[in-house]
């Protein structure tokens, strides 16, 4: 077996060596020195301070050592998976020089959080977007990583600074020294690809401008999809509601903003313009806007009467040259190409003249990161929209050069398992997210129903990226809770989002089930922000014990031996059995009071049971003579239960 460790060594000897620029020391947060660095020049409120050298030559020599206990596998077995998801950037942000600044974290130094992952038993690192984004239209003070403005170039603040004296060294060659530390531990690294839209000044424009859905700049303050009235908030875009979108005023008035490219609106004027961009180094969609009135429409959500607001940082691709056969005659007669809740969905409203100059680029795309970086696969962003044949070549292509590939849908909804499936798919997000945003027995229990039958694995997960974090939701009690309740779903993966760990609150992004009331708060997707890494409490402990069970009762764990147990009030109960073995995951879903569980009723007959684990921190439950447990409000139990023949 080849071990993945040349860059990493390479990256270690140039640390050690004695030639190191000389660098002030960095301030780190304690929980990262996994590796047992004891040469602190300091140390106080969960933070140390070291000398960076040093610090990452003893670090890389962990990472080696600890390699040893682990053999790289092609393959990820799913039912015995852990997903986490950062935003690298994010991830390992800190005020590194004690400066009141926060300085972005880099591929180098989320190296260092390495051997956390493995603490908490990941096996899959799932990265959002690490290409280069844009600096025009920003959200908040950084900008969003989904406004890509190029998908063969990296965002170029995830360089260290500490890797300048390292001859011949590229960013791209960062992310893969991090792949390849990765794969020392045997984590498997899938990239956010970002097939479906790009920032609105994206790189492709100067030479595709028809890649592109063009507006009058006049229309861009207040630009929004047009409300049907009739329809429901949050309506799919099915082909029975087409009539009454194109019958609508709003509608036409919607398609009246549209315009030609600027290529086919005055050939000659755009190719000065071109020319004097390239001349110049001026940014080429400001002279586009000020030359010939009109810009790239800002996306928008594909659900109809949607609240959310448009994304004006970023513009979906023209996928085909023609509208939908099925659409064409609603059109006004010459309509430019547009864009609209059916058009985004190019799964169920392709037109009939595919763009195959861009497919074959975005598929280009994918390869070149999978070759470049060596990664394991990919998550596809909003992928469920894109034209089944472009899904089905791109996930030919890759598969040919990683034949055991990750391929993650952004699906939201379980129940379109089977198609995500069909279409080459292996991991979904599915509707936990949705879920998690009203804990209640009973809609809890109808989500757990659905669970068995699925023909794919799905995110077990109370938040991701784009929702609230649970502790927003129910504080620490109740993000241990679902931590629990997510962590032995059949064909579910546990769920990481960066920050879970250390119980943050602060959001990545509140996109999917909001609970600010749509407030200006900071984002970690817009805004300088870091993660609490100095906080005295954390999930480590739970995550370690919930995985020394998981693998100790791993036959009983199968889908096939999985049941819905009745519920005892505000206590929800899911179990499996198998062999007159019993393991039952108990949860007081209720707030405020404590309630009763009692064993017996969980299986009748006789039986002992004995209480594997408590998400209460430091424990104090036991099994009263009568067989029962006092759950406190959002507490967690696990049983396991011997059935006496």
């Amino acid at each position: 077996m080849i071990r993945h460790n040349h860059r990493v060594n390479q990256m270690l000897d140039y640390f050690a060596d004695c030639r190191f620029p000389k660098t002030e020391p960095i301030w780190i947060p304690a929980l990262w020195n996994e590796c047992g660095y004891v040469s602190t020049l300091d140390s106080k409120d969960g933070e140390i301070l070291v000398e960076p050298a040093r610090f990452m030559v003893k670090h890389l020599q962990y990472l080696l050592e600890l390699s040893s206990d682990y053999a790289h596998t092609d393959q990820a077995d799913l039912d015995d998976s852990v997903i986490y998801c950062s935003l690298l950037r994010y991830s390992s942000a800190w005020d590194y020089t004690h400066t009141g600044n926060i300085q972005s974290g880099t591929f180098l130094k989320f190296m260092i959080l390495l051997p956390l992952l493995k603490k908490m038993n990941v096996n899959i690192l799932y990265l959002l977007p690490v290409t280069r984004y844009s600096n025009m239209n920003l959200k908040g003070d950084i900008g969003s990583p989904y406004a890509v403005y190029n998908l063969f170039d990296l965002d170029e603040n995830l360089h260290d600074p500490l890797l300048d004296g390292m001859e011949n060294l590229t960013i791209h060659d960062e992310l893969a020294t991090l792949v390849d530390a990765c794969h020392l531990l045997d984590i498997k690294v899938v990239l956010d690809l970002i097939p479906r839209v790009g920032a609105r000044d994206n790189v492709f424009l100067a030479e595709h401008p028809d890649w592109f859905y063009w507006i009058d700049l006049n229309a861009l303050p207040g630009f929004q999809p047009p409300h049907i009235a009739g329809l429901e908030f949050f309506t799919e875009c099915t082909p029975d509601k087409l009539e009454t979108i194109y019958r609508s005023k709003e509608t036409l008035s919607f398609l009246n903003q549209f315009r030609l490219p600027p290529n086919e609106l005055d050939l000659r004027l755009w190719n000065d313009l071109k020319k004097r961009a390239l001349e110049s180094g001026e940014s080429l969609l400001p002279l586009i806007e000020q030359e010939m009135g009109i810009t790239p429409a800002p996306a928008h959500s594909d659900w109809i009467n949607d609240v959310q607001p448009i994304w004006t940082d970023i513009a979906f691709f023209r996928l085909f040259k023609d509208p939908s056969p099925l659409v064409r005659p609603y059109l006004p007669e010459g309509q430019p190409p547009y864009v609209l809740f059916d058009t985004i969905k190019c799964n169920l409203y392709p037109g009939e003249e595919p763009n195959r100059e861009l497919w074959d680029t975005l598929i280009e795309a994918a390869c070149f990161q999978l070759k470049t970086y060596n990664i394991d696969g990919f998550r596809v962003d909003i992928g469920h929209t894109l034209p089944v044949p472009l899904l089905e070549s791109m996930f030919k292509m890759i598969k040919d050069m990683k034949p055991a590939a990750i391929l993650i849908s952004e699906d939201l909804f379980n129940r379109n398992h089977r198609e995500a499936a069909k279409t080459g798919y292996n991991v979904m997000l599915g509707s936990g997210w949705n879920i998690m945003t009203d804990i209640r027995v009973e809609r809890l229990q109808d989500y757990l129903r659905e669970l068995p039958e699925l023909q794919i694995h799905v995110f077990a997960c109370s938040e991701t990226a784009d929702t609230p974090r649970i502790t927003s939701r129910g504080g620490t009690e109740l993000a241990r809770l679902m931590t629990v309740f997510n962590y032995f779903l059949p064909n579910g993966i546990p769920y990481l989002t960066t920050g879970m760990e250390v119980y943050e609150e602060q959001p990545l992004n509140c996109g999917l089930g909001d609970n600010t009331g749509g407030a200006d708060i900071p984002k970690a997707f817009f805004n300088t922000m870091a993660i609490n890494w100095a906080s005295e409490s954390t999930l480590l402990p739970l995550l370690e014990q919930l995985q020394q069970l998981k693998r100790q009762y791993a036959n009983l764990l199968e889908p096939a031996n999985f049941y819905l147990s009745d519920s005892q009030g505000d206590i929800l109960i899911y179990s499996y059995y198998l062999n007159d073995e019993l393991f039952s995951a108990c949860f007081n879903l209720n707030p405020d009071q404590e309630q009763t569980l009692r064993t017996e009723l969980i299986y009748p007959g006789q039986k002992k049971t004995s209480l594997l684990l408590e998400s209460e921190q430091g424990g104090w439950n036991r099994l009263s003579s009568e067989g029962t447990y006092e759950m406190r409000p959002y507490e967690a139990v696990v049983l396991i239960t011997e059935l006496i023949k």
